[in-house]
Parts: structure tokens; C-alpha cells; sequence
């Protein structure tokens, strides 16, 4: 399940995330636990748009490589149609302006995804719509990373529920408040990620940032 997305988790991800469920993380610790969040994101897509890359002509692969495509996972604010955003994950073409627009989220504590998972939700949702207004193909995504003990049977189907309502955003225009891919990363006590059967296979990290690679090449690379 996810071999790339686990294996790049526990490389990049696993040490930052907190050691109990009963410990807490300092403001220094969230802070690297965000970043490398933001760096797992962007690393796993890129593998998934380098592998349908691989399998195009020789004169699209030296057209991708002349305008130096990549992907940050340093923030950067660009203007939605609402207001400024800041947008952890991102890639953009002179041509197309912004392409790629990723926001991870994530929940420590049972506490924590209990209270504010919605709101983390609805944030995600206006950030889309804000974006999509100004940059209509601009392929948009969310993730949620929580500790699977932090979320009871009945909060994970209603996340599942949800979230998997928030995708596929299969039209360009008039389709505002939806992604076209959005993950669920969740974590076990030993740190690695796992999937609980109640959630959609839509939302399995693999599946996302696969979804979101493919509308990348799709909405942009194949057109320019």
C-alpha cells in the first residue's frame, strides 16, 4: 500500500511527529513537523509527474526540462480572487501563471482533529475557491495528517464521508470549493502511515497526489 508515500514519510516525516500521545510538541517542533509535512507533499507528487513524464515523447521531455518545472515546499503568498494566500506547495509556468497549489494540514491530538478538523476542512475549501476564482486551472489540493488513536470510528466515517465529497474537480470552470486531489495521511504509534478500511481509497495519500500529478500534465504540460 502507498510503498512510495510510506517510504517517503518515514524518511522525511516520522521523527517530527510526537513520540506519545501524551506529549506534546514545542512551537519549534510543529514548525518542522509542518515543513516536513510540506516537503513529503511535494516530493511525492513530483515522483508521480515524473513517472508520467517518463512515458512521453522525447520532444515533450526536453520541453518540460528547458522550463525547469518544479515543485516548492517553501510557502509563498500569491493573489486569489478573494484576498492573498499563502500556498505551502506550488509550482508555476510564465505562461500559465499558477499551476500547482497544495495546503497540508495537520492534527496532533484527539483533542485537537476532534475540534478543529472541520474548520481545517472549510479553511481548505476557501482556499480553493480563492485560488480557482483567479486561476481556473490551476490544480488544487488538501491534506489532513493526523495519529490514527486520534480519531474514533465515527469521526473517521464522517471525515471520509466529507472529504471524499470535496473531489474529483473533473471541470476547469463552475466547479469552486472542490479539489483535484485530497489526502488523508494517517499515522500509527510506531510513526508510519496506515489506512483504517473505513476511509475512501479516493483519499489514500498515493491516490491523491497521483490525481494531482495527472491534472498537472493534463491541465498544463501537455497544452504548453
Amino acid at each position: 500500500m502507498d510503498t512510495a508515500e510510506k517510504a517517503l514519510w518515514k524518511d522525511i516525516v516520522s521523527r517530527h511527529v510526537a513520540e506519545t500521545p501524551e506529549v506534546g510538541l514545542t512551537k519549534a517542533k510543529q514548525q518542522a513537523l509542518a515543513l516536513a509535512l510540506q516537503q513529503w507533499t511535494a516530493v511525492c507528487i513530483t515522483k508521480h509527474l515524473e513517472d508520467i513524464i517518463g512515458n512521453q515523447t522525447e520532444e515533450l521531455l526536453k520541453h518540460v526540462k528547458k522550463d525547469k518545472w518544479h515543485i516548492h515546499h517553501q510557502g509563498k503568498t500569491f493573489l486569489g480572487a478573494i484576498r492573498w494566500q499563502e500556498v505551502d506547495v506550488w509550482m508555476t509556468n510564465d505562461e500559465a501563471g499558477l499551476v500547482l497549489a497544495v495546503d497540508p494540514k495537520h492534527f496532533q491530538s484527539k483533542d485537537s482533529l476532534n475540534k478543529n478538523w472541520k474548520n481545517g476542512h472549510n479553511d481548505l475549501t476557501a482556499f480553493a475557491t480563492n485560488l480557482h476564482e483567479r486561476f481556473p486551472m490551476c490544480v488544487i489540493g488538501g491534506v489532513i495528517s493526523f495519529p490514527e488513536w486520534a480519531a474514533a470510528a465515527a469521526t473517521l466515517k464522517q471525515m471520509s464521508s466529507i472529504c471524499s465529497r470535496s473531489i474529483p474537480r473533473e471541470r476547469p470552470l463552475n466547479a469552486y470549493g472542490k479539489f483535484e486531489g485530497f489526502g488523508l495521511a494517517v499515522y500509527d504509534r510506531k510513526y508510519n502511515l496506515v489506512w483504517p478500511p473505513t476511509l475512501a481509497d479516493s483519499l489514500r495519500p498515493t491516490n491523491a497526489f497521483k490525481s494531482l500529478a495527472n491534472a498537472i500534465f493534463t491541465r498544463t504540460m501537455a497544452l504548453l
